[in-house]
């Protein structure tokens, strides 16, 4: 089959981790000959990059196929392809509830869609649907798994691995493994993508140098917990070791790691990431709760006072460091004093940043069986009271930016006008965290700027370019 005239869309639903698996397909696919468009009319082949971590992501999700489906009709499509955590996990379900699909391609086997699509060009009546798993290869789906629907292998990014970021060109996500050897009660998520998988450090370093020579200068680390880098590699290897390893590389370029779960900080990794230079003082730490009672039905194996402790170490080595984290309200048994407990200590520790998230009950998971569920209105009325509480936090914090000088890296046209552009201070991750427009001389995408601080809200900032100030092109 000639595929040099098959023009393929694909949406990516969900966290940075399944974009990373997102931009491999687009390599394979690239690799293969097909052609790459973001206006799903035009495709012939439409991909949807599912998420399947809590009900309002599958809600999402599914919503996502059927409009797909309808390009079908009216547009050019004549392939639907499911892929992704929602995939993985009701592949089955899915077959039978949406025939609109053609494939469903999990994530042991998004490697081969190429091989799949040729398949059902070349052969249509041959190759109704592909289930999860269906093409792994005997050797492949030998290893332990934890349920039914966990992934028969896992797929890592690798310099030799083809590979198209989705991101603007300056910035990428950095996977460093894949899986989780957690087992928080609430989360499905080492079901679906199987436990802990680490890359080499050789692996990383060379895609760090790869990258940066095509003008990448922000690499944000991810994985299910960064902190449990190599652990099964069994070699010594681990995060702090990594980012020094990183750090040493030359170039121009920040270095931004997220998810650190609370377990296994080491004063040893707060003074990697307090003395590197090409890493910036953010930390993403998501910490669910703070009530000792919830956190140990949670199964996060970190009571309130080790979080307690990390959290005093990290701000006294690094005072300036903006803190991130994510909690869970509305748990099952979450009671009014608990949640009061949460409030507090929201306002005793001043969060950078803070996302909140209402508890989605989960199929399969301990807490899925737990009594007295809080009710959806509760849920909604907690989530609302504790983003106020930290919207006062977070415009506290901006309005003592005001007046300081900052690097921003440039991100280009502000998506609220053209004739504006945005950056980001050190302390704003991308597509989670707010921005810093920007006044003054032409910038340009990927570039270093030193900026004064002028306005805060309490997301945004605005920075006016410093006249003689430091400027780094990519």
């Amino acid at each position: 089959m000639k595929n040099a005239d098959k023009k393929v869309c694909l949406i990516s639903l969900g966290c940075p981790k399944n974009l990373v698996s997102a931009e491999l397909m687009l390599g394979s696919l690239k690799q293969e000959g097909f052609l790459f468009t973001t206006t799903p009319e035009e495709a012939e082949v439409i991909v949807v990059n599912t998420c399947g971590f809590i009900e309002a992501s599958k809600r999402e999700s599914i919503d996502k196929l059927l409009e797909a489906a309808r390009y079908k009709e009216s547009g050019n499509c004549r392939v639907l392809v499911a892929s992704g955590c929602l995939t993985q996990r009701y592949s089955q379900e899915l077959a039978q509830e949406m025939p609109e699909v053609d494939l469903f391609v999990g994530l042991s086997e998004f490697d081969k869609l190429p091989e799949f699509l040729r398949g059902k060009f070349d052969a249509p009546q041959t190759l109704s649907s592909i289930q999860v798993g269906e093409r792994i290869l005997p050797e492949e789906s030998s290893r332990r798994r934890l349920s039914e629907f966990s992934p028969l292998r896992q797929i890592l990014p690798d310099p030799d691995r083809p590979r198209v970021l989705a991101t603007p060109k300056h910035f990428s996500y950095l996977k460093i493994s894949e899986g989780c050897s957690h087992r928080c009660s609430f989360c499905v998520i080492p079901h679906i993508r199987g436990d802990l998988k680490s890359r080499t450090p050789a692996s990383i370093l060379h895609e760090v140098e790869q990258w940066v020579e095509r003008g990448v200068r922000e690499f944000n680390l991810i994985a299910q917990d960064l902190n449990e880098y190599g652990k099964d590699l069994r070699d010594g290897s681990n995060l702090a070791g990594l980012l020094q390893a990183l750090n040493a590389l030359p170039g121009d370029f920040w270095l931004r790691p997220l998810y650190l779960y609370p377990l296994e900080f080491s004063d040893s990794l707060i003074g990697v990431l307090r003395d590197s230079e090409k890493v910036v003082k953010y930390i993403d730490m998501p910490l669910q709760h703070i009530s000792d009672r919830i956190l140990r039905s949670m199964k996060r194996g970190s009571p309130g006072r080790y979080v307690r402790q990390v959290l005093a170490k990290l701000k006294q080595a690094m005072p300036e460091a903006a803190l991130r984290t994510t909690f869970i309200v509305g748990y099952p048994g979450e009671t009014d004093a608990e949640f009061a407990e949460l409030c507090d200590f929201v306002q005793e520790i001043e969060f950078d940043r803070v996302g909140v998230f209402t508890y989605s009950q989960e199929e399969g998971t301990p807490a899925a069986t737990l009594p007295d569920a809080v009710p959806d209105p509760v849920k909604q009325e907690r989530l609302a009271r504790l983003m106020e509480i930290q919207q006062a936090v977070s415009l506290k914090k901006n309005q003592a930016l005001l007046g300081r000088r900052f690097r921003v890296l440039v991100d280009g046209p502000s998506e609220e006008s053209e004739l504006v552009y945005q950056g980001r201070l050190y302390s704003q991750a991308p597509e989670i965290d707010g921005v810093t427009y920007l006044s003054g001389d032409a910038a340009h995408p990927g570039e270093f700027l030193e900026v004064e601080i002028t306005q805060a809200t309490e997301y945004d900032l605005v920075g006016e370019l410093v006249p003689g100030g430091n400027r780094s092109l990519p």
